[in-house]
Parts: C-alpha cells; sequence; structure tokens
C-alpha cells in the first residue's frame, strides 16, 4: 500500500480520474455516487500531502504564506497541475512525488469541496 491507498483501488482511481478529467474538467460537480471514491481518495492524499500548509479541510490559517486553495476556479485546472508538478512561489515540486491520478483525485476533493 502506498498513501494508504491499495493498488487496485489506486488504479481503478486513475482511469476514473482520467475520464472525469476528459469529461468534466471545467464545470463545477458535488461529488456523485461514481465519483465518491475519486473525492475520498483526494481527501486522503490532501490530508496526508497538502494540509500540513493549505490546512485542514481545506481551511487555510497560514495567514498568506500559501495559497488559500478554496479560491482556485473550475477553469483553472492547469494551473492547479502546473504548479503542484512545477511549484510556486512557497509551494515546492511534488513532480515524480505525486501521480498525475494522485494530483487529479486531490483536485477531485478540492472541487467536490468547494463547489458544494
Amino acid at each position: 500500500m502506498r498513501h494508504g491507498i491499495d493498488r487496485e483501488t489506486r488504479d481503478s482511481t486513475a482511469w476514473r480520474a482520467l475520464l472525469l478529467c476528459l469529461v468534466r474538467r471545467a464545470a463545477p460537480y458535488p461529488a456523485s455516487a461514481v465519483e465518491r471514491p475519486l473525492v475520498e481518495a483526494g481527501a486522503e492524499i490532501y490530508a496526508q500531502r497538502c494540509a500540513g500548509c493549505h490546512g485542514e479541510d481545506l481551511h487555510n490559517t497560514s495567514g498568506g504564506w500559501s495559497f488559500d486553495l478554496r479560491r482556485l476556479r473550475p477553469d483553472e485546472h492547469d494551473r492547479f497541475v502546473d504548479s503542484v508538478t512545477s511549484g510556486k512561489d512557497n509551494m515546492p515540486s511534488w513532480y515524480g512525488v505525486l501521480k498525475s491520478e494522485e494530483i487529479e483525485a486531490i483536485w477531485a476533493y478540492i472541487r467536490a469541496t468547494v463547489d458544494k
């Protein structure tokens, strides 16, 4: 298991992430029953990898030194992926640490949380 997610769940999550990215990239989406496993995986990865800087449950209390992810609009998917993979300002690059399907799961979690 990696990041608390077994391989089968991670692999099926990757396919769901890819499909959701292609079909609903810019659309706001509350989590449907189909997307819920992806959002839950994203919440787990976020808690392990992102919450330390961006705040628990997306509640940023950094005082401004880290970006408040709730400000990301649905059409800023590419900006999000670029910032995660390349780093930006105070944020280091997660290239080679997070797989693309994990980044998509985090995006799904952000969208499901913000777009309620």
